[in-house]
């Protein structure tokens, strides 16, 4: 029955791989505005017939934003819709001359603050959000020469898996790649070892976290970034990434944190407030860009239905 079950999953692997890379190669043959322009029309016709998690996204929405009207925060969802659907996008670019261009020409504000954290050799706690452009965000970092470690969810489809890590090794290997289950030793190891470690704040890879308050709002936040810092004493950073005016800024800054003499909850929830805090306003002025806007950060249910006129959808 194992291995009934066992070639039934390797099949579903294999079949959805082969799509993958069968709509990869497809999309590849047509030029990059037509790819983004097939993105954006699929956005469109999402937001129209079926639109993914409005409901998620709408409360999350009226949580960042509770002076929006209704009618506003339709308006708002629908540029989310098309932005989200763009960042799809950028999977069938990474090759591209484009793509690299795109990075090369970066707007990074605040490295010399992260080259002189890095300095203190005790490797960097980068944190960071969940945002539209974290493909280009990875490929920077390989091509900067710094070395990061990233941790990442892994997929259930090992072979979709292992092609996303491969394609953002085409810029370099600065970047290491780490899966949210190897736990805290190997991400100790990484700040032993004086690399930057990048830390989604607004994804918790276990079933724990921490209460704090999040745009006036309880919010379990992954407190795994706090821990390393009690246990290591590296500095603790932020990190947004943003299409602006059509150019990739790249913004670091450093987190203000007083001594802690032990590791507690209160220390932990401290640490955890002063950073995710700090993205507090990033998101305010670039919630299209905001990729975690789909998910349930507040709450897993209670989520009402969302009526949309027939003009508030399609004007």
């Amino acid at each position: 029955m194992n291995g009934c079950l066992h070639f039934t999953m390797q099949l579903k692997y294999k079949l959805e791989y082969t799509l993958l890379r069968s709509t990869i190669f497809f999309i590849n043959l047509l030029p990059v505005p037509a790819i983004l322009f097939l993105c954006t029309t699929i956005g469109y016709c999402a937001w129209v017939v079926f639109p993914f998690r409005l409901k998620v996204a709408y409360k999350n929405l009226s949580t960042v934003f509770p002076e929006l009207d209704h009618a506003a925060k339709i308006r708002l969802l629908r540029r989310v819709y098309l932005q989200f659907t763009r960042t799809f996008g950028l999977v069938f670019i990474l090759h591209r001359k484009s793509f690299k261009t795109l990075i090369q020409n970066a707007r990074v504000s605040g490295r010399d603050k992260l080259e002189e954290a890095l300095g203190q050799g005790k490797g960097v706690i980068l944190t960071t959000i969940h945002a539209s452009w974290f493909e280009a965000y990875f490929a920077w970092f390989n091509m900067s020469g710094l070395p990061t470690t990233l941790i990442y969810k892994k997929q259930s489809n090992p072979l979709s898996d292992q092609f996303f890590v491969r394609q953002r090794r085409h810029y370099g290997t600065s970047l290491q790649q780490v899966s949210s289950r190897d736990g805290m030793k190997v991400y100790q190891q990484a700040l032993t070892d004086n690399r930057i470690l990048i830390v989604s704040l607004d994804q918790r890879y276990s079933g724990t976290g921490i209460s704090i308050n999040f745009f006036n709002r309880p919010l379990s936040c992954a407190k795994g970034s706090a821990i390393l810092h009690l246990r290591s004493g590296a500095p603790v950073m932020t990190s947004v990434y943003y299409m602006q005016d059509g150019e990739l800024h790249i913004d670091f800054d450093t987190v203000n944190l007083p001594s802690y003499e032990e590791i507690n909850d209160d220390n932990i929830k401290d640490i955890c407030r002063r950073s995710m805090q700090r993205y507090e306003p990033f998101i305010r002025q670039y919630p299209e860009q905001w990729f975690s806007l789909f998910h349930r950060l507040w709450c897993k249910k209670g989520y009402s239905a969302v009526k949309r006129s027939f003009r508030q959808i399609f004007f």
